[in-house]
């Protein structure tokens, strides 16, 4: 239980942002505040508001830099040894772009405070709300502490780390009437994209962030309520709890894309490679890979096909239609084409080659797909295209065998199934 009239909160990055809204939250419900922050011009004017309209409420404010020890040992020594009810851990910064190219000095001291602030701070708290049997601690995550967050791996490991040490303290706390709560946000207008210091904005991430107002709000509700985690808003919750139904590598893989930057290179094609032995001269695989009428013969996938003039082609490999289009055939070493359908170009060749025993010809097959569909899901599609093009070549290498041998083969491929 939290008794917020005429008692003490402790309020880092009160300056502006989400700390400037939750002192004004503390001071409408009676506490005083001992209020601290990087730049004192700031720090003051969000006294002067709060004293406008919570005049009886007492406020102290600590210009304070809580990446260094120093810093804290100022907020320390100017709380000194009067009870403090409420802490609110929300002093923090990020940084934004390819980790290998990062500032080392500003990487150190974001985790000084976005992590070692939080810890000292409320080891400095807790057992004195403890001990009375009541007291609340706010600690500001985000909804990106829920996956790794490639361009912000440092950040998102911070709030990883606060997100994981609140609910260890909620556990820990509630038991003796405190409370403990990770504040998870998405992206608010606080300030904080332009304090990135890099051109964040244009992120899908951060392209359109949400008002203070009800984070704030759900903030103080849910410590009110002793809740372990609280994500305000809808978007976020699903955004924070839907990648628990992901692969971890897939999740981090979308996370990448949604905050890649706007001046990063487009991403690559996706490429797959594959290969088989085929059981049968060069000559007898080309013939039969180049002859595109006869596909729907031994190409399991392949519905039909309608041969055009000029080297071109419309067929349909299950579930799309591709037109293609022949670009380059040498008899027996190579052959390939392009396909396009609604959202995908791909380019697809093969080459033969003898085996090195002589006794058939190796298969290699080189597919590479852009276009719009293949980048919204690529996750999904490269591994597929990989699966389908290998199912394709066996069945080459089944179909250049001759008849009576393929036939046996199969029954003894049905007798002993893989």
């Amino acid at each position: 239980m939290i008794h917020y009239q005429d008692r003490w909160a402790v309020v880092t990055g009160a300056s502006s942002g989400l700390g400037r809204g939750l002192a004004a939250g503390l001071a409408d419900r009676g506490m005083s505040l001992v209020l601290t922050g990087r730049n004192e011009a700031r720090l003051e004017e969000t006294a002067h508001q709060i004293r406008r309209a919570a005049p009886s409420v007492k406020i102290e404010t600590v210009a304070a830099d809580l990446s260094s020890r120093s810093g804290v040992s100022a907020l320390l020594d100017r709380v000194g040894d009067r009870p403090v009810e409420v802490l609110v851990n929300n002093a923090g910064f990020g940084s934004y772009g390819p980790f290998a190219e990062a500032n080392p000095d500003r990487e150190t001291n974001e985790l000084a405070v976005d992590v070692g602030a939080v810890v000292a701070l409320a080891r400095a708290f807790l057992p004195g709300m403890l001990a009375r049997g009541s007291g609340g601690i706010l600690n500001v995550a985000s909804t990106i502490a829920f996956q790794p967050a490639p361009y912000q791996a440092v950040y998102g490991a911070n709030k990883a780390f606060v997100l994981s040490f609140s609910q260890a303290l909620w556990a820990e706390a509630r038991a003796a009437g405190v409370a403990v709560t990770a504040l998870c946000p998405g992206p608010t207008r606080t300030g904080f994209v332009d304090a990135l210091g890099a051109d964040a904005g244009h992120t899908a991430i951060y392209r359109r962030p949400a008002d203070p107002g009800p984070v704030i709000k759900a903030g103080l509700d849910a410590l009110d309520k002793g809740r372990a985690v609280v994500i305000p808003g809808m978007r976020n919750k699903v955004i924070a709890t839907g990648g628990r139904f992901l692969p971890h590598e897939w999740l981090t893989r979308v996370s990448g894309r949604l905050l890649r930057p706007a001046s990063t290179a487009p991403r690559p094609p996706i490429e797959v490679h594959n290969q088989i032995l085929a059981p049968a001269a060069a000559e007898r695989v080309w013939d039969l890979l180049t002859d595109v009428e006869g596909w729907p013969s031994w190409y399991r996938a392949c519905r039909w096909v309608r041969v055009e003039p000029a080297g071109s082609f419309r067929w349909k490999a299950h579930p799309i239609a591709l037109r293609s289009t022949v670009v380059a055939s040498d008899r027996p070493g190579s052959f390939t084409f392009i396909a396009d359908a609604r959202g995908l170009h791909a380019e697809h060749a093969f080459t033969l080659r003898p085996a090195p025993d002589g006794l058939g010809t190796v298969v290699l097959s080189h597919e590479t797909q852009t276009g719009p569909l293949p980048r919204l899901g690529r996750v999904v599609l490269a591994p597929r295209l990989h699966a389908t093009t290998q199912a394709w070549l066996a069945d080459l290498a089944r179909a250049v065998i001759p008849g009576p041998v393929a036939r046996e083969r199969e029954a003894v491929g049905d007798a002993h199934p893989r």
